[in-house]
């Protein structure tokens, strides 16, 4: 989950630069039309926990923890579920570890990739949301100074069969660009259908991955899932087209096995109830 900016915050970014208000605005109200928010509350997620809370989930990954409050919240709306949580940062990690303790949790000071070992990544500094292994990625420069520094990766399959980990109910991807690399790492769980819902971010640093959203739809196509975007009533499961490419067509997106119809029911519409006998 992203921090929201504070009303200072904006109306700051507009003082320095008053031309771009009619922009923002006109931005602001396409985006509000589309559902495009970062709003945990409000943009889907917290409805997704709850239901997958109602299916029973027991395994679930946050890759991408940064400071907890998505490990925290799924903790909460998915009771029975054990959750691995996995952070690149060093500094943001002790910040987890801090926040995320007790038997229902692992804390993980290391990301997910497509190998094991070493990697550097853009560092934004402590807490930040929007570090990223992306050398190319500068959306963010322009606010904010990164220095490259080095952490450790680790590919899903391993770190799976290391732990004894047979199956997950919740895959969770925030990585700043590099989601496609995460589910590479993931090759033979997502070829065993081993994975049963998938989580997943889409944003301008896909631009610089050159990893599309018709790729994600390729990807999962090939594995038998289902994707579709994560709107406030639900995932709209759907084939792809061109406008998903869009950058601001998210920024969520939830994949899911399409052999598994109860999920697949109960994500689709988050209002909807079951009937009663």
């Amino acid at each position: 989950m992203k921090p929201r900016k504070t009303f200072g915050q904006r109306l700051e970014k507009v003082w320095e630069d008053p031309r771009a208000l009619g922009v923002k605005l006109l931005q602001g109200a396409i985006d509000h039309l589309r559902g495009y928010s970062y709003d945990f509350d409000r943009n889907g997620e917290r409805r997704l926990l709850e239901r997958m809370g109602t299916l029973g989930a027991r395994t679930v990954f946050d890759v991408g923890a940064n400071v907890g409050d998505w490990t925290l919240a799924a903790a909460q709306l998915m009771p029975e579920a054990h959750i691995h949580s996995f952070e690149l940062s060093p500094r943001t990690w002790r910040t987890l570890s801090q926040r995320v303790s007790g038997p229902r949790f692992t804390v993980n000071n290391c990301g997910m990739g497509d190998r094991d070992g070493s990697i550097a990544f853009k560092d934004y500094g402590e807490n930040s949301t929007v570090n990223t292994i992306l050398s190319n990625a500068t959306y963010h420069d322009a606010q904010q100074t990164a220095v490259v520094s080095e952490a450790q990766i680790v590919t899903g399959d391993r770190y799976c069969e290391q732990h004894g980990i047979a199956s997950i109910d919740l895959l969770k991807i925030d990585v700043e660009g590099a989601d496609h690399l995460v589910l590479a790492g993931f090759e033979r769980m997502l070829g065993a259908r081993a994975v049963r819902v998938v989580q997943f971010e889409y944003g301008y640093t896909h631009g610089d991955a050159k990893f599309l959203m018709r790729d994600f739809h390729e990807l999962f196509a090939r594995h038998g899932y289902a994707v579709g975007r994560l709107e406030r009533r639900g995932v709209a499961f759907g084939p792809w087209h061109y406008k998903m490419n869009d950058f601001r067509s998210g920024p969520n997106y939830v994949a899911v096995r399409n052999d598994d119809t109860a999920a697949l029911q109960a994500l689709t519409r988050f209002d909807q109830r079951s009937k009663q006998c």
